[in-house]
């Protein structure tokens, strides 16, 4: 049987805010929503990506030089769509101003990192949680990496967006122990806007999910103006009562700290000067989904 592998861009120990307890968190990547306020920009393409951090560039050139393909202009200008990620400038770049987003990981390679925490899942009710991107981009490897936690009795989590095929969702439900389950925006005309996509598929596998009692929590992301409103919040709850579990909901209030990778990136930070919300407003927020008799807390 071949190897699975998978594009991994991140694998993050000792997580306390992507399930419960002590947790080893893989990031993969490739994501099919382009939320204006994503914060991993690195997340969403399934390939990986140069990261030039302008402030330790010397200007030396050596990564013109070595490049084969002429990515890199004499200006030191990269051209992205021909970069194929060979790496010979990261390795020439004295100055560590260069580096790659994402890299070709097995499952084994994954799992071994995993393994390294596992007193700690066991002293703290902890264990992996697979996030993104969005991790059913990769079936398969979230699949055997699900696999070999559940046969090491690690308990699992995987983060999602929900936009998927379901059947993707019947292969790990046996695997996952918890499902952390984005819910952004009801409005589906809103939702496009706002993320690229109909969010259509996403409340159906959240009822699928929910039917087929998967364990799960709502992660709401309070992004002010755009999905923090009483309406939009209201037209959530209501939603989520109609699952008919009584489900745990969690609200992430907004944060710029993913701003400097687009910069890294050469991406426009779409929601550049917007205010952070108050924890009065995050309050109130909160006061929503209670009033619909769902549990809730701010993160």
């Amino acid at each position: 049987m071949a190897e699975v592998l998978g594009q991994v861009f991140n694998i993050q120990r000792f997580s306390t805010d992507d399930g419960p307890g002590i947790r080893t968190t893989v990031f993969m990547k490739g994501c099919p929503l382009r939320c204006i306020w994503c914060a991993n920009p690195e997340s969403q393409a399934a390939k990986p990506q140069l990261v030039r951090r302008q402030s330790a560039c010397i200007g030396c050139g050596r990564c013109y030089s070595v490049c084969p393909i002429g990515a890199i202009d004499a200006q030191l200008a990269l051209n992205r769509d021909r970069c194929n990620a060979c790496e010979e400038c990261v390795s020439a770049c004295p100055s560590g101003a260069l580096s790659f987003y994402g890299d070709t990981r097995s499952v084994d390679e994954v799992f071994e990192t995993v393994l390294q925490d596992v007193g700690y899942y066991a002293n703290s009710g902890g264990g992996l949680t697979v996030s993104g991107g969005e991790p059913m981009q990769q079936p398969d490897f979230v699949e055997a990496l699900l696999q070999r936690a559940c046969g090491a009795g690690i308990h699992t989590a995987l983060d999602t967006c929900g936009y998927c095929d379901t059947a993707f969702f019947e292969r790990v439900l046996p695997l996952t122990g918890l499902f952390l389950f984005d819910l952004k925006l009801i409005d589906p005309e809103k939702h496009r806007e706002y993320t690229g996509v109909d969010n259509a598929i996403i409340l159906k596998n959240a009822a699928w999910l929910a039917k087929n009692g998967a364990a799960m929590r709502i992660r709401i992301p309070l992004i002010p103006g755009i999905n923090d409103s009483s309406e939009n919040l209201s037209s959530t709850a209501r939603f989520i009562v109609g699952l008919g579990r009584r489900l745990h909901v969690d609200l992430l209030p907004y944060h710029n700290y993913g701003e400097n990778k687009y910069k890294m990136l050469d991406m426009p930070y779409p929601l550049s000067g917007i205010a952070r919300s108050d924890e009065q407003h995050n309050t109130r927020c909160r006061e929503i989904f209670e009033s619909f008799g769902l549990e809730c807390e701010i993160h």
